[in-house]
């Protein structure tokens, strides 16, 4: 891929809308990599986010979610169109902790679907819960992944982003280990290939999250095998995300 892609996920971070501008005025001035970077703030902040990233060639801005029902009668609910008019390029579809709420596969699929018809850049979450000794895991992800695309016409493939977040690894101390994270890869390649060919499969990129510092991004990019990195915690932190971005590009 021509571009390593970094996923800020903001989640419901930081407490005021001048503190969003604050640290994405200092990501798009002090990361200076050949990454590509996305920032993905709470809803009420992605105003003066794309404010604060401007035209800039590098950074984009992102959603952390985006409701695919149809009609104006759902209550708290942001659809894809809303959040495409505010300049999202981007839309994270089916964290762990959204299907922690509630979020069913099926929900899953259809907000993927619905992002990708827009013209908008999926991030497909997927993942397991825990690792067992007998690879069981792998299962999850297998099921997690085909329902999710079951149906979607190739000619999408180039907007679909797969980022793999292992739940056990979101929020914990030190990240999976790279050799681990390279069997993924491969493995949520192959499976990929099967349903799509791999041609087609060539032009989905797969990203890592979970536990992702300044200190081991560019070990799981390089040894991983993997397209970029979705990224919690360290993204809220100007100085220390921008160093992670610059170490990708070293």
């Amino acid at each position: 891929m021509a571009h390593t892609l970094v996923v800020a996920n903001w989640k419901m971070n930081p407490a005021d809308a001048a503190s969003a501008a604050q640290i994405a005025q200092g990501i798009v001035r002090r990361a200076k990599g050949r990454a590509r970077i996305v920032i993905c703030p709470p809803f009420i902040y992605m105003s003066v986010v794309a404010k604060a990233i401007g035209r800039s060639k590098h950074v984009f801005l992102g959603a952390q979610d985006a409701f695919a029902g149809k009609g104006a009668a759902h209550t708290g609910e942001v659809d894809v169109g809303m959040v495409k008019h505010a300049g999202a390029k981007y839309v994270i579809v089916g964290h762990s902790e959204r299907r922690a709420a509630g979020e069913t596969d099926e929900t899953v699929r259809e907000k993927l679907f619905a992002v990708l018809k827009a013209g908008v850049t999926a991030i497909l979450c997927i993942g397991e819960k825990e690792r067992d000794l007998h690879g069981g895991y792998f299962s999850d992800i297998k099921r997690e992944l085909e329902h999710a695309v079951r149906g979607l016409p190739k000619k999408f493939l180039p907007k679909l982003v797969v980022a793999y977040e292992p739940v056990w690894a979101i929020g914990a101390s030190s990240a999976m280990q790279s050799a681990d994270v390279h069997e993924t890869a491969i493995f949520i390649r192959r499976v990929a290939n099967d349903i799509f060919g791999k041609t087609a499969a060539e032009k989905i990129r797969i990203l890592y999250g979970g536990s992702v510092t300044k200190q081991n991004a560019r070990d799981i990019v390089e040894q991983g095998n993997v397209d970029g990195l979705l990224v919690g915690r360290e993204s809220l932190k100007a100085n220390e995300f921008a160093e992670l971005v610059n170490e990708l590009g070293k």
